[in-house]
Parts: C-alpha cells; sequence; structure tokens
C-alpha cells in the first residue's frame, strides 16, 4: 500500500478523540495525500500516503499533533482532530466560496490582461489582499513559526464587502530548531539558502517566500525571471528561481507590469532590499511587518480613474497631473491629508510663532477617497523614539468621511487628543468621541500623542517639543 490510499467513500473513520467521521467522497489530492469531504459536516479530512515507515510515520503523526496543540493564527485552518486509522491524518474546516490566490497571480487567457488585472477593485485589491496576507505572517512570526509552503495554491481568497484569506496546509508549520521540515515548499518561492540545503526552513526564509508572492500579486511577474531568463532554457529558469540571478531592472522585465504602476517607493526599496541585499544577507530581509505596513500605506496612495474605473498611482511630472497607466486619461487626486513632524522650542503648539519652528517635514501622504470612509491608522502618528502612548501601527485613528457636503474629520474611535486648527479663522477646536467638523483647504489636525499639548524632547542640554501634524488640501 506504500504511496496510495484506497477510496474510502462511504466508510466512517474514528478519530483519536473516539468522534466519528463518514467519508463521503474525494475533493482533492496533493503530493502529500488525499483529501475527502465529511458527509453532514463542514469538515474535511486529510489522509496521507503510506510510507511504508513506521518511523516515519510516526513523525508525521508527532508533528501534526504537535501542530494542533499550536494556536495558530485566524487566517490558518487549523487542525481539529486526528486520525491514526487507516491511515495518518487531520481534521480541518471546510473552506468554502473561496479561490486560490493564483487567481491573481496566473493571467485568465479567456480575457484581456488590463480586463483581468483590473477586475473587481483591481490594483487596490491586490494591495489589500497583499496587506492582509503580510498581517497573518506577522502574526505567525511571533510565535517564531515558518509557514514553509508559501504559494498561490495554498493561500485562499474570498472578496465580498471586503477581502478575508485563508492558509491551508497548516500541516507544514515548522518550529525552526525541532526536527526536519515536512516540506521545503513550492520551487517558485523557497529561499536560495533552503533550496541549496544550507539552512531549514525559518522566518528569514519565509520572509523571502512571502516577498516573492507579493511581487507576483502585484507586477504578475518573477523578481528573478528576466526577459533573457524568460527566453532562454528551462534550466536557466531553474537557476533563477534558485535565486542565480539578478533581480530584474526596467530594461530587462518587459514581461511584467513596471514597477512604477504598481509599487510605492516604500514597497520598491523593501523589494530591492529582499532582492539585492537579502540575496547577499539574509538578515537584510524586510520582515512580514513592513510589508503589511507598506502595503496598506500604499492602499492609501491610490485613485480611480473616472474614464476606465483602473486604481492606480496619481502621477505628477513637472508640476502637470499624468494620464492613467491603463487608458491615458489625465486623473488626479481630489483630496488628501499631509502629515509633517513638527519641532519647536517651547511647550505650547497653538501658540508658537514662525521663530519657534526647528523643523517641519513632511512625512507621508494619505489620499482621501471619496464617498468612503478614510480610516487613518496608527503608523502615521507613529515615531517611537519620542512618546511612549503611540497607538498601535495598525489600529484605526481617525476617520475623514465625504459626502455630498464636503470632507469631514470624525473622531470615531474613542481618541484624545485630537485637535483642529481652522485654517479661517485660526481657532482650534478638540474633537471628541463621536464629533464630526467640516474641513476645508489649509486646516490642520494635530494629534496630542501623550494627553498633553506636544510630546517634551531633551537635546542638546535643551528642551524641545514635537507634535503630528496632518495637514488638508483640496486638489
Amino acid at each position: 500500500m506504500k504511496g496510495k490510499v484506497e477510496d474510502l467513500t462511504g466508510v466512517t473513520i474514528a478519530s483519536t478523540t473516539g468522534r466519528k467521521y463518514k467519508i463521503q467522497g474525494k475533493i482533492g489530492q496533493g503530493a502529500q495525500g488525499v483529501v475527502y469531504s465529511i458527509a453532514g459536516e463542514e469538515l474535511v479530512v486529510k489522509l496521507y500516503y503510506p510510507t511504508g515507515s513506521q518511523a516515519i510515520e510516526a513523525d508525521i503523526l508527532e508533528r501534526i499533533k504537535c501542530i494542533k496543540n499550536i494556536k495558530v493564527p485566524r487566517n490558518f485552518v487549523a487542525i481539529t482532530d486526528i486520525i491514526e486509522q487507516p491511515y495518518i491524518g487531520y481534521v480541518m474546516e471546510k473552506v468554502e466560496g473561496y479561490k486560490p490566490l493564483n487567481s491573481y497571480l496566473i493571467p485568465d487567457r479567456n480575457k484581456s490582461f488590463p480586463e483581468w488585472y483590473n477586475s473587481g477593485l483591481g490594483l487596490y485589491e491586490r494591495l489589500f489582499i497583499g496587506y492582509i496576507i503580510a498581517k497573518a505572517f506577522v502574526s505567525l512570526e511571533k510565535q517564531n513559526l515558518s509557514y514553509c509552503d508559501i504559494s498561490g495554491n495554498n493561500i485562499l481568497v474570498r472578496v465580498v464587502k471586503g477581502a478575508s484569506v485563508k492558509m491551508i496546509d497548516v500541516d507544514n508549520i515548522y518550529t525552526p530548531g525541532r526536527g526536519a521540515a515536512a516540506i521545503l515548499g513550492t520551487p517558485r518561492y523557497i529561499a536560495p539558502e533552503v533550496v541549496s540545503g544550507l539552512r531549514s526552513p525559518d522566518v528569514l526564509s519565509d520572509n523571502y517566500s512571502l516577498a516573492v508572492i507579493l511581487f507576483e500579486l502585484l507586477r504578475v511577474g518573477h523578481p528573478y525571471i528576466s526577459d533573457d531568463i524568460l527566453d532562454g532554457t528551462p534550466e536557466d529558469e531553474e537557476q533563477a528561481l534558485n535565486g542565480n540571478a539578478d533581480y530584474v531592472t526596467e530594461e530587462n522585465s518587459t514581461n511584467m507590469l513596471p514597477a512604477d504602476v504598481v509599487f510605492t517607493d516604500k514597497l520598491s526599496k523593501l523589494f530591492e532590499r529582499c532582492f539585492v541585499d537579502g540575496k547577499v544577507n539574509r538578515l537584510n530581509r524586510p520582515s512580514a511587518s513592513e510589508f503589511q505596513n507598506a502595503l496598506l500605506d500604499a492602499t492609501n496612495k491610490i485613485i480611480k480613474c473616472p474614464n476606465c474605473g483602473a486604481w492606480h498611482y496619481p502621477r505628477k511630472k513637472n508640476g502637470a497631473w499624468q494620464g492613467c497607466p491603463w487608458c491615458d486619461t489625465e486623473t488626479k487626486p481630489k483630496a488628501r491629508l499631509n502629515f509633517y513632524d513638527i519641532l519647536f522650542a517651547g511647550n505650547h503648539y497653538q501658540t508658537l510663532s514662525q521663530n519657534d519652528i526647528v523643523s517641519i517635514k513632511l512625512e507621508n501622504t494619505f489620499i482621501i477617497k471619496e464617498n468612503r470612509k478614510n480610516y487613518v491608522k496608527g503608523f502615521y502618528l507613529l515615531n517611537s523614539s519620542i512618546s511612549s502612548n503611540i497607538p498601535i501601527m495598525t489600529d484605526n485613528y481617525v476617520s475623514i468621511v465625504h459626502n455630498g457636503k464636503g470632507y469631514y474629520v470624525y473622531n470615531a474611535f474613542s481618541k484624545n487628543g485630537i485637535i483642529v486648527k481652522q485654517y479661517k479663522t485660526q481657532k482650534y477646536y478638540r474633537i471628541e468621541n463621536n464629533m464630526t467638523l467640516l474641513l476645508e483647504t489649509g486646516d490642520e489636525i494635530y494629534f496630542e500623542m501623550d494627553g498633553t499639548d506636544a510630546t517634551k524632547i531633551h537635546c542638546g542640554g535643551k528642551e524641545y517639543s514635537y507634535i503630528k501634524m496632518a495637514r488638508f488640501m483640496e486638489v
């Protein structure tokens, strides 16, 4: 029976807890085993192929028992029960209504590329799905766990009034340093040091695999597969997938979308760190957390083309707004928040003069979308070297709401210290919980992070104050 699982349709099997499951029918199979549905249950069972080795099968059983006891992040489909007879396996939730991430990575031959890429919410949807994937891996790496087998088949996506992501095959999760990993991964995504056998899978190799799949999600190409590699031999491609090639450039990667169409500057730098610096020293690879924040930030930098409906980054050249990259229609944002760090002498920002300002630095821009709730996250206010009471980076901090009358600042999350300075009157207004205030061009929002009007900083024997400010601008 080595390497085979007989057809168990209609057979009732018992788990190690004594619970019985009636197998309904086979729904899939892979390199490790067969997956069956369970009659009358929203569950499935995965049964491993026999190996012919008691020692190997004992290791498999020990591993899945260990993984069952791990509280995996909610995006990962957990093991709920374990099977020992007639084959080793486990029971898990049945995931329905989802599609493989591969549907975003492999173009649909029945559609034109622009139609396929921009279906749904296009780039906006892809960025947000990437953000959810990265966020799931942040939770995993906090437990020092490696997923090992990141691929477009093992990540499932559903988009219905928002995006949801599920990771399957959690039996491949690996704790570095604890035995051997069950699987090294899918060749297209395996980190070079794992392919070469120099390292076992770990958080850093997961960071590589995550970066590859995020790159593909946005550019629809591999970071090491240039035009020359694509036109070369299968051996050339295999070497490139193993990391034995240079990171693609705009000149040699015409087989994929241009980086400036789908990447922000932050994303471009993260991918370059991974596939250039990270190839030499894997410690240089960006973390899942860095990708999480950069992808979320990117969703707040895109607009919708009024002509073709494609989401894209607005672009300026020589002071003039450029056309949509998909149809060349001139587009521009309607409103934005510019976030500044202000360092000044004195204690009170509401009474400071121009001479008190030591520096004012533009740190970020948030493009406000029309007819939507725009959630400003904590990382727009982050400066961890200054304040100990920083909001959690991905927590919602304040909303900008748009309707037919205009743009409003809305304290929807019970935050303290949101102050608006009206440009016309030069008056300050404290925005209490659930309070809204109509914004006009030039109005400024100040964020009192420590419950005082500014954060004190001692530098060079002198005392300064710091505050984060966002200026509202309509274009």
